[in-house]
């Protein structure tokens, strides 16, 4: 069924949008955390390991062929922790990164320059998930890092799933629940498509679905429903809307006894939705294998059971082995009466919109 394009937003002046520009670069805070398991990242990736080889190989100066070329790519650079981590325990190596956040891009080019390693990163907006095509140039005549070298092989590959803390701590994003901003959730924000359109227009069945298979909302049924009533008169456009509809939807007691804010599994699901990201680990862990030199490494990190039970069994396709044996964890199956018509299997979920 076909649906109707996103409503256009009103576009402010030029002037103006220069002026929240201004305002936004000088007053938004930079949030950043650590990156997660950096160690066990740059262990997997076995960084240090090429940097001795390097060393020892390159005593011999005499042979150009004696120093060891390490290229890495950092499917998602967000704001460059782990690409960062990489350079440092690897002085000489050289990193891809891609990213769909021109924002986030941004700061982690200022990031790295700041630190004096930017010399040897290229920085590509795109998904990494078209990581043959996007890496191809860069294998016949594009350079990668300030020395002008190509690339000859990939040597390790690493996919950190999920936001940034630097992406919430931005309300107009629409990823956090705790501001009253526009509803948008889109990493890269030239994409049609954002929370906004899923929660107006997809069917209440649909909505119901996502909610349940992205991140196994208990009161998904209730939420739709909720939802559904109250786009029958009003356009939901905030996260603050949203989130008064979810409290609305959850009995209070459900809410007073849970340490976890109501809102918190809606929030995941759309912005899976929204972003693709399922989707995205799974045909992005193929892409990078495609691209990855022998004995290679890919390493992906993920934060929720869905995430995780995508990405071992895109593992085990590529290691020969069916999608279908044993993921090493007990699956309690949805209730037959809770099932809705438009019922999907959740191996394959995507929005019907996306």
């Amino acid at each position: 069924m076909s649906q109707p394009l996103p409503m256009e937003p009103e576009v402010p002046p030029r002037d103006e949008l220069n002026e929240q520009a201004a305002a936004l670069e000088q007053a938004a805070p930079v949030r950043l955390h650590p990156p997660a398991m950096v160690n066990e990242v740059l262990a997997y990736l076995r960084c240090r390991d090429w940097a001795d080889e390097s060393s020892s190989e390159s005593s011999d100066e005499s042979s150009p062929e004696a120093r060891r070329d390490a290229v890495f790519v950092d499917g998602t650079l967000g704001t460059a922790g782990h690409t960062l981590a990489m350079l440092q325990a690897h002085p000489t190596c050289r990193v891809v990164a891609f990213d769909r956040d021109v924002d986030s891009m941004e700061f982690a080019r200022q990031r790295l320059e700041a630190a004096g390693v930017a010399q040897r990163v290229t920085l590509v907006q795109g998904d990494f998930r078209d990581a043959p095509r996007l890496l191809q140039p860069f294998f016949e005549n594009q350079k990668v890092g300030a020395d002008g070298r190509p690339i000859t092989q990939i040597d390790g590959a690493l996919v950190d799933a999920g936001m940034s803390l630097f992406q919430v701590a931005w309300p107009e994003r629409g990823l956090s629940f705790r501001a009253d901003a526009p509803l948008d959730m889109r990493y890269d924000r030239t994409q049609e498509i954002s929370a906004s359109d899923l929660v107006n227009r997809l069917s209440t069945s649909d909505l119901e679905d996502l909610l349940f298979k992205f991140s196994d909302e208990r009161w998904a049924r209730r939420i739709a429903a909720t939802i559904a009533d109250y786009r029958r008169s009003h356009v939901i456009r905030t996260t603050g809307e949203l989130v008064s509809l979810i409290e609305a939807a959850i009995p209070v007691a459900v809410r007073r006894q849970s340490r976890v804010h109501p809102a918190t599994k809606t929030f995941a699901a759309l912005r899976l939705a929204v972003n693709d990201e399922f989707w995205a680990l799974d045909h992005g862990a193929w892409a990078l294998s495609l691209v990855l030199a022998p004995a290679a490494r890919l390493v992906i990190l993920t934060y929720s059971s869905h995430e995780d039970r995508t990405v071992k069994r895109t593992f085990r396709r590529l290691a020969g082995r069916s999608v279908h044996s044993d993921m090493g964890r007990p699956h309690r199956k949805r209730k037959p009466e809770k099932l809705s018509p438009g019922h999907r299997d959740s191996r394959t979920a995507r929005s019907p919109l996306t």
